[in-house]
């Protein structure tokens, strides 16, 4: 289910529930199945979209469709920030950097 809101800065969310399947993974079963097992997000998770953010969020509350918007945002700000593939990048680039930490 796809829900939409905008928080109380005028922000505006999609919000939707995802459920792992190893057939989803462009990369085969094994790999896909096996990065999800053991974790937080094994048996799903909501995603929270706006334009500059994404985070998730498990477990999937019982009834989060439902509710207001004043509780799926209370559920946004408990969610994991994602960072997006340029980020992750940034980050990698950053922290293998020589004095990346502060020191020379």
């Amino acid at each position: 289910m796809l829900r939409a809101y905008t928080d109380s800065t005028g922000v505006e969310w999609r919000v939707w529930d995802v459920f792992p399947s190893a057939g989803t993974s462009e990369i085969g079963p094994e790999v896909f199945s096996g990065s999800l097992q053991n974790t937080a997000f094994a048996n799903g998770w909501l995603c929270f979209e706006s334009e500059r953010e994404k985070r998730r969020l498990a477990p999937i509350p019982m009834g989060w469709e439902l509710h207001e918007p004043s509780y799926l945002d209370h559920l946004r700000l408990q969610a994991t920030l994602v960072l997006s593939r340029t980020q992750r990048r940034q980050q990698a680039v950053v922290g293998s950097h020589p004095g990346a930490n502060g020191r020379l």
